[in-house]
Formats: C-alpha cells, sequence, structure tokens
C-alpha cells in the first residue's frame, strides 16, 4: 500500500500536523485533499478542515526538513510522491477576518502590549566553574536577548526555550568536537550568524582525539532541532531575525548528513567488492634508499637469478630469498633488517 505523510496549515495555524495516510488509488493532489477532510480515507483521524477551504500551494519534499517543491494541485498524487517525496503539505488561503482580528476594547489592548513587551528568557542552574559547553549555553541566552528575544511567559521559557536552548547548544557542541570546518571544506556552509559558537570545543582538552562525523549520531541532533521552526513562540515577531536562518542551519545539518551517508555506503561497496577500486600500479609506489652501485663480480653473479626473479614477477606473488640469506645468525639479521628498509610501499584505500 501506498503512503503520504500529510501536513495542513493555514497561515501560521497548524491545522493537521504530519499524519501518514494510505492512497487508495490513482487520484490527483486536489481529490486526495477533498477525501482527506470528508474522513473517506482516514475515519479515525479528526481533521477540522472543511473541503470548501481554498488551497493556496501545495508542496512536497523528501523529507520534513528538506527544502520542499510546489506542485500543482492537478498532478497525480501516487507519481509525485514515487518521484520527489512522501510529505505533502497542503498550504490553505488565509481570511482576511483572521489574519487582522478586531480587538474588543481599550483594556484587551492594554494587556495584549504588556505581555508583548514581557518577554522572558529560561534559567539554568549556576556554578561556580562554569566548563566550555555550559559557557557556549549561556552565552546563546545572551545572544538572544541580546536580539530583544525571548518567550512570552516565564513558564515557556524554562520549558519550550530552555529545551530549544539545550538541542540547539548538543548540536553545536556535536559539530564543533568533530570539525565543523570538514563542513566549509565540503560546500556545506554553516549560517553566518550561528560561527560565533564554534571554535570552542577544543576536544584536546577533553583528551580526546577530533572523531569524524557519524551520520546516524548527527541525524539525532538534526531531527531534535527541526521541530522547533515550526512551533508558536518561533513564528512570533521578535524571533523574525532567527527563525529562516535556524531553518538554513537545519538544511544545512540534514544535507551534510545525506553527503555523510552517501560516503558510508561508497566505502562499504568497496570494502564488499573483491575487484580492486584501483590497480596495483595506481596504488604502489617503491622508493629505493641509500641504493648501492658498488657490486663485486661474485655478488652480481650471484644475485642474478634473483634479480630477474624480482623483475619478472607479478605484483604481490611471493618469492623466497632464503638461499640467498647468510647463513651467519648476526649477519642474517642485519640483512633481512637492510631488507624492510630497503624498499617502502605507500599503499592506498581501494
Amino acid at each position: 500500500m501506498l503512503l503520504v505523510n500529510t501536513r495542513i496549515s493555514k497561515g501560521i495555524r497548524i491545522l493537521h500536523g504530519w499524519y501518514i495516510h494510505p492512497i487508495s488509488c490513482e487520484m490527483s493532489i486536489k481529490d486526495f485533499f477533498t477525501k482527506l477532510v470528508n474522513k473517506k480515507l482516514s475515519s479515525e483521524c479528526n481533521i477540522a478542515v472543511t473541503s470548501s477551504e481554498k488551497i493556496e500551494r501545495v508542496e512536497l519534499s523528501e523529507i520534513p526538513t528538506s527544502i520542499a517543491i510546489q506542485v500543482s494541485i492537478n498532478c497525480n498524487i501516487i507519481e509525485l510522491t514515487r518521484n520527489i517525496g512522501i510529505h505533502l503539505h497542503y498550504r490553505l488561503k488565509s481570511d482576511d477576518t483572521e489574519a487582522t482580528q478586531v480587538q474588543s476594547n481599550g483594556f484587551t489592548i492594554l494587556m495584549q502590549n504588556a505581555h508583548k513587551f514581557q518577554l522572558h528568557l529560561p534559567t539554568f542552574p549556576q556554578s561556580e566553574k562554569v566548563n566550555r559547553k555550559q559557557k557556549l549555553r549561556n552565552d546563546i541566552v545572551d545572544w538572544i536577548h541580546s536580539h530583544g528575544s525571548g518567550w512570552p511567559t516565564k513558564l515557556c521559557a524554562d520549558t519550550q526555550g530552555k529545551e530549544f536552548i539545550v538541542s540547539l547548544t548538543e548540536t553545536i557542541w556535536y559539530i564543533d568536537m568533530h570539525d565543523h570546518k570538514k563542513l566549509e571544506e565540503r560546500n556545506y556552509h554553516i549560517p553566518k550568524l550561528f560561527l560565533e559558537f564554534f571554535s570552542r570545543a577544543n576536544p584536546e582538552s577533553y583528551k580526546q582525539s577530533q572523531k569524524p562525523f557519524d551520520a546516524n549520531e548527527l541525524n539525532l541532533h538534526c531531527q531534535a532541532l527541526a521541530p522547533y521552526v515550526t512551533l508558536s513562540w518561533i513564528l512570533r515577531e521578535n524571533f523574525n531575525w532567527l527563525r529562516d536562518v535556524l531553518d538554513d542551519f537545519i538544511i544545512v545539518i540534514s544535507n551534510y548528513i545525506i553527503f555523510l551517508q552517501h560516503k558510508r555506503d561508497i566505502t562499504a561497496k568497496n570494502h564488499a567488492s573483491e575487484i580492486p577500486i584501483r590497480t596495483i600500479n595506481q596504488v604502489t609506489t617503491i622508493k629505493v634508499y641509500k641504493k648501492n652501485i658498488w657490486i663485486t663480480p661474485i655478488d652480481k653473479n650471484k644475485y642474478y637469478h634473483l634479480e630477474q626473479s624480482l623483475i619478472d614477477l607479478l605484483p604481490w606473488e611471493p618469492v623466497d630469498i632464503e638461499e640467498y640469506l647468510p647463513t651467519d645468525p648476526m649477519q642474517r639479521m642485519r640483512y633481512i633488517q637492510g631488507l624492510s628498509h630497503a624498499f617502502t610501499y605507500e599503499i592506498g584505500e581501494y
């Protein structure tokens, strides 16, 4: 059975959050919407939307956090979901009356203005000795305050606000511990607004080496951060400076995860391959140190057959040199050590 993850919004209000519905048959994007709101697809899902609502636009994406593609309501839903993605977002037209609500009296206006300017910031327990990650978290709180932003109530600040700052701190810290410059080197550019919070982790101070990125771990941080771009508090005017930039940051991380997964798949395929990716000649170099140019006729004759064997030998085919080794144990050891240092093989990855 074919499935589609559907969402319906009107202005800043979410009328129907992401929910997976079945696609019963061939139909257009518009017909699917009509069947959905009339409960002909998922009767157990109560959607407070009528079929008379006008669709402003429809967006389709591969994952909820990726860039969406606008599609026509007359397109075939099965063909689109197979080729573009299963995440379908209906954006309905907002009513003028809904966009501009009439305020009942002067007291309501005063109360709304008072709440507008009384913004709150989350508080975290403070200790005498603050580590780098705690300093980063505190700086993010100050950063939000410096932009004149905050949460409408103290409760909201100490719940949603605190959770957001922790998620953002953990995401930045993870990327910084694994070297954020690797993203830049691969043309995945972190928005400038966040750059001041990087180059702080310094894994060496924690007696750790800088480990490579893990796509699964980075994805967990991305998934934890992604839902915040649609919450009601970040849609307020005082967070206009952050909302789009945060969305761009999440998209950069999401795209880098796809890159890491692609590289991981290539590496796994190469490791499983029984055929070398490159030839022996491409991955092997030989350098001779302190070449002996003085060869006595006796030695030249003695080692002539060995020299010819090595010349004609196929790569990686073993050759027995036992008969050419000295009989004296000490000389034999020095000879073997000399052979081991005589050649340097630099083997690349397959």
